[in-house]
């Protein structure tokens, strides 16, 4: 038996990875997700045994508008495949099964959603890509807060916190290098406004360490300027971090800025001098960053492609707008640049593909021509390709219609597929039942290969994965038929050399060689034909043939690995213990015309 140890642990290893897909319904490793909660085994479910909505649509081939000939080419399929799979992915309406169908037409199949309305609407628009002015520390003037609202303002040391049995809430302690602070006092009124601002900007800082956090990059959050007119000038920006409200609720304490030479804080003393008893204080929010919707989106965008840097070769995205956008894009980038030149910031042009950003590249020159290069340091071929093709899906790139929409119900409920199961699982029973009363041993064995065949065939349908309709259920009951066959043909190949006088082990290996060609090309005619079927049902939109072709196909291919490797594996274990001695566990029932010598020679070489 150790001659087949490899084997043996291979197909250990499968079993063990089988059990293992099986055994859960949703798989998470990272970025792959598998599985359901809702269907059995976490399988995917078709339209026939789930219910949904069918819709097929069709590219024009004529502009409906201007009447000119429209070439459609694989990369506007694919990107229009993309983009409506994105948009109903983001809408809640489910995972859709989306299908290309010949050249031109495109299969939505939505299981479980009954009302297509929604998904129609999603698909039908045709510009989800936008384009924003970003403008970076923008001020705005905190006009609730005024001097009647702050009742004083000192420096002081900052309280110890874990002592102090007065503290209402503490966002955070300034550091311990910075005990010196500023206790500005607010009247009630003035506590709640302040509240307001502070409640801001701690969403914008959360906002921004969420987006770092997840790898992206993150906004620039909002900060407030404090300047206090008291004996001298002091300004310095705030956030969250450096403030903290006391136990009157209606105290503030702030990080008492330090020196912008030195870098130093003052003593208290020097402090309290320098604010002095009537200082005022103001107050400026300045927002980390404002989007202003320039009017420029998808309908706008003529192409986007990518390409390379004529002079340092660099992977770029070149993007080219109609005369309409020409017009926007040059404006909004000549007022950019004017107002760099007398203000020194530079604001961005964000492009935004369903509401969210996909890049904000900072512009560096007027733009009049309708053609723009966006360059990054980060930019790879692979990432320049990406980008391009999904500002190219922010417009539908080719117009559609609807030629084919129906609610499909599901053929089997719930009650009855679970019946349609363990009706499946009987019948399984039975042949298993069956092979091991008349082949008796190997039979036992075909029967453990044929378990481990249909786990392997569940398993691949999982991973995959491949949408089960009904069609595909009984796709997969024919290829069980198929390696049930091909065991059959096996054993009575193995009968015919035991009649022959040969040895049990010699009698296997025969048997599976002689019996390999016919099982080869039984499956190969038959993985032909489910070529033929899956190619006409691609020409011809029938989904249905289609999934059948492909669940075939895959229960013929490990119907093979399974008769072939699992089952003569197995026998030949067998064949090298004990078991031997049992003639007549080996031999088939009825298999009386086999001499007897021919059965103790069995025994006594094998």
């Amino acid at each position: 038996m150790r001659r087949y140890g490899r084997t043996v642990i291979v197909i250990v290893v499968l079993v063990a990875l089988t059990a293992a897909i099986l055994s859960f319904q949703e798989i998470k490793l990272g970025d792959f997700e598998r599985g359901a909660t809702s269907t059995p085994l976490g399988l995917s479910l078709g339209l026939d045994l789930q219910g949904g909505s069918h819709l097929v649509y069709r590219a024009l081939l004529t502009d409906p508008v201007t009447g000119e000939v429209i070439t459609v080419t694989d990369d506007q399929m694919e990107a229009l495949k993309r983009t409506i799979e994105r948009r109903v992915n983001a809408s809640g309406l489910g995972e859709p099964i989306i299908q290309r169908l010949g050249d031109d037409r495109l299969l939505i199949q939505l299981p479980g959603v009954s009302n297509p309305g929604r998904a129609k609407s999603l698909i039908g628009e045709t510009a989800r890509l936008e384009f924003k002015r970003r403008t970076n520390n923008v001020p705005l003037e905190l006009n609730e807060l005024t001097q009647e609202d702050i009742a004083s303002v000192s420096a002081d040391l900052f309280p110890d916190l874990s002592t102090s049995t007065d503290v209402s809430t503490a966002t955070t302690t300034p550091a311990e290098e910075q005990p010196l602070v500023l206790m500005i006092n607010f009247t009630d009124q003035g506590a709640a406004d302040f509240q307001a601002v502070f409640d801001r900007l701690l969403a914008s800082f959360l906002t921004a360490t969420t987006a770092l956090d997840q790898g992206h990059t993150p906004p620039v959050p909002s900060r407030l300027d404090v300047t206090i007119e008291g004996a001298t000038q002091l300004r310095f920006e705030a956030s969250p971090l450096t403030i903290v409200q006391l136990g009157t609720s209606t105290t503030y304490a702030f990080a008492y800025p330090a020196d912008q030479e030195t870098g130093e804080t003052p003593a208290l003393l020097e402090a309290q001098a320098q604010i002095g008893p009537d200082a005022k204080v103001f107050f400026t929010e300045i927002i980390g960053q404002s989007d202003e919707d320039i009017g420029l989106t998808g309908d706008d965008l003529a192409r986007a492609f990518p390409g390379q840097h004529h002079a340092s070769g660099a992977p770029i995205v070149n993007i080219e707008f109609n005369d309409r956008g020409t017009r926007i894009f040059g404006e909004q980038t000549n007022d950019i640049v004017i107002k760099q030149e007398s203000t020194g910031q530079a604001d961005q042009i964000a492009i935004f593909l369903d509401e969210e950003e996909l890049i904000a590249p900072v512009v560096q020159t007027a733009i009049t021509a309708g053609t723009a290069v966006i360059s990054g340091q980060n930019f790879t071929v692979e990432r320049v390709r990406d980008l391009a093709l999904l500002l190219e899906s922010g417009r539908l790139p080719i117009p559609i219609e609807l030629i084919q929409e129906r609610d499909v119900d599901a053929i089997l409920g719930e009650d009855s597929l679970e019946k349609s199961v363990v009706a499946g699982f009987i019948g399984l029973g039975l042949v298993l039942v069956f092979m091991s009363l008349y082949y008796r041993l190997p039979g036992v064995i075909a029967s453990v290969a044929l378990m481990i065949y249909t786990g392997m065939v569940l398993a691949v349908f999982k991973i995959m994965p491949v949408t089960l309709t009904l069609s595909g259920v009984a796709a997969a009951i024919l290829s069980i038929g198929m390696a049930v066959d091909a065991n059959i043909l096996i054993f009575e190949r193995m009968k015919d050399e035991l009649r022959s006088g040969r040895t049990l082990l010699s009698a296997i290996n025969i048997g599976f060689d002689r019996a390999w060609p016919a099982i080869r090309d039984g499956n190969v005619s038959t993985l032909i034909t489910c070529g033929i079927l899956f190619w006409f049902a691609d020409q011809l939109g029938a989904a249905i043939v289609q999934g059948f072709a492909v669940t075939l196909a895959i229960g013929v291919l490990i119907s093979m690995f399974s008769a072939i490797t699992v089952s003569r594996t197995l026998l030949r274990a067998m064949a090298t213990t004990r078991l031997t001695r049992r003639v007549g566990w080996w031999l088939p029932s009825g298999a009386s015309d086999i001499p007897q010598q021919t059965a103790a020679a069995v025994a006594q070489r094998s």
